[in-house]
């Protein structure tokens, strides 16, 4: 609907010269008045009539009533961006800037607010079958009981949970109901099972901070070969981060982290000037860290406490990108945010008797490039991109191919096999993360004991 709209906001805007460009605004989101309204971020009711009013304003003769509608665009939070038109498509200049300027700070808006910790509100007795699939309903992380354990979903605690972020719910859980979770292998879910072994150990010491969990292993002091004053003080832990977001890579700076002994004093990292980058990998959301400190010989302190900061590079702010039947040929674009999809070729060929074969072309290109693209571009070949069929079935492409890289862009040849005749019965989908961004985590694991 919204594709359609755009198609003919822009056929429309060709033919109107400058000075009708706010008629042209005016009969566009006609169209989308209609439309049902919009919860924004802030609980403000964000209506497309109210966005339709406010970009009207935008053209205003004076700076006042322009900014006034500028602000107005941003107080409506990140759910306005459904509604507000691709830039490219409005004549005016002036108003054309102001849009873009408003949708890069909704994006980046709603991308630090995607990356933030989920939170549930749930309260009262429940079993911990219906527990765990309100975990999942309100915060999307995916999650799931082993089948082994169907029996623990039948009991039945008491839970208070009120804005509580999702790792602590988790914790809490699997804790009273005598569980344990796991990450799926390559899988952006969890599992929760019962544990493997009865070892009543003392639980590991944990940090949760924002989407991250910090879990701290073992905390070891070895000797330094060839240098008998000189000892190492190494940390083993692991890091998890909530399922339903798309981490690319950790950064730490060696410079950024500290161990401290009880009696305060700080000790350096072992390689100073070091700086790391740990992928994450597509379908993993588990990192295993390992942080090495310098100690003298003369420090005996049996517990060290862990401060710092590292940095989790996430692919925020994912949109569906769809080229329907209207739109599903060579040359066609879109654009979402700081992504841009154009089609390079389309083609539908007949495979044997009563099947089909297909192969699209795409170029991707993001309006940010840099070092995260140039060293980690690997990731944009894991975006989703399937044919959806009238029905609303997903078909996944059987095979691909990179045909072209750059800085920021790659091209892809998606190809499929075997698919059920006719091809006007499908779109095609390309899932893009808009934005990416770096979320901080500040390390504070306190007195942590040395593994004898």
């Amino acid at each position: 609907m919204m594709e359609e709209l755009q198609t003919v906001w822009f056929q429309i805007a060709n033919r109107r010269a400058h000075c009708q460009s706010v008629v042209t605004l005016v009969s566009a989101l006609a169209f989308l008045a209609v439309v049902t309204p919009l919860k924004g971020a802030e609980g403000t009711a964000a209506t497309r009539e109210q966005v339709r009013e406010l970009i009207l304003q935008l053209d205003a003769k004076t700076q006042a009533e322009r900014s006034r509608a500028e602000r107005g665009l941003l107080e409506l939070g990140p759910a306005a961006l459904r509604s507000l038109p691709a830039p490219e498509l409005i004549d005016s200049i002036p108003v054309r800037e102001s849009v873009r300027r408003i949708r890069l700070q909704l994006e980046r808006r709603a991308a630090e607010e995607s990356s933030g910790p989920s939170r549930l509100v749930l309260h009262g007795p429940l079993t911990v079958k219906n527990a765990l699939q309100q975990l999942q309903k309100q915060t999307g992380n995916r999650i799931s009981l082993d089948a082994a354990a169907t029996d623990k979903g039948d009991e039945e605690l008491s839970v208070n949970w009120d804005q509580t972020p999702f790792w602590d719910c988790l914790d809490d859980l699997c804790d009273r109901s005598k569980l344990q979770w796991q990450f799926e292998k390559d899988s952006a879910s969890i599992r929760v099972s019962r544990p493997k072994t009865t070892n009543s150990s003392v639980p590991p010491l944990v940090q949760r901070s924002g989407p991250f969990r910090l879990e701290a292993g073992r905390i070891e002091i070895r000797p330094t070969p060839g240098e008998d004053r000189q000892r190492m003080l190494r940390f083993n832990g692991r890091l998890s981060i909530e399922p339903r977001l798309r981490p690319l890579f950790l950064t730490v700076s060696a410079t950024d982290l500290k161990a401290v002994s009880e009696e305060g004093v700080q000790f350096e990292s072992w390689s100073p000037g070091a700086k790391y980058e740990h992928p994450v990998g597509d379908g993993s959301h588990e990192v295993p860290v390992v942080w090495d400190f310098r100690l003298p010989e003369s420090t005996d302190s049996a517990r060290f406490s862990i401060r710092g900061r590292i940095r989790c590079q996430i692919a925020a702010s994912t949109e569906r990108i769809v080229f329907d039947q209207t739109s599903l040929e060579k040359g066609a674009i879109r654009r979402r945010g700081g992504v841009t999809v154009r089609l390079r070729n389309v083609a539908f060929d007949i495979a044997d008797s009563d099947r089909l074969k297909a192969e699209i072309g795409v170029a991707i290109s993001y309006d940010g490039p840099g070092p995260a693209f140039e060293s980690h571009r690997t990731w944009m070949f894991h975006n989703a991109a399937y044919l959806e069929s009238g029905s609303g079935e997903r078909v996944d492409f059987t095979d691909f191919e990179t045909t072209q890289q750059s800085n920021g862009a790659v091209s892809v040849e998606y190809r499929w096999r075997a698919l059920a005749a006719p091809s006007r019965q499908y779109q095609f989908v390309y899932e893009a993360p808009t934005l990416i961004v770096d979320v901080p985590l500040e390390i504070n694991l306190d007195k942590l004991p040395v593994t004898d």
